[in-house]
């Protein structure tokens, strides 16, 4: 899916805060740009962790 660039915006200010888990149900196109907009922050970014769980079947 192509994900225009309002609804990029919008996912980036709601998931910009690495100490705060996603408020918001997750799907896979939004899990995606979590993972790779938070990719490499370590095991401290709940971001990431909620969103690779949900991409690989953890969540």
């Amino acid at each position: 899916m192509q994900t225009s660039l309002d609804t990029r915006d919008l996912w980036s200010s709601q998931h910009s805060d690495c100490a705060a888990a996603p408020t918001v149900p997750l799907d896979l196109d939004r899990a995606r740009f979590i993972c790779s907009m938070h990719a490499g922050h370590g095991p401290e970014c709940r971001q990431y962790l909620a969103a690779a769980a949900f991409c690989y079947g953890a969540g």
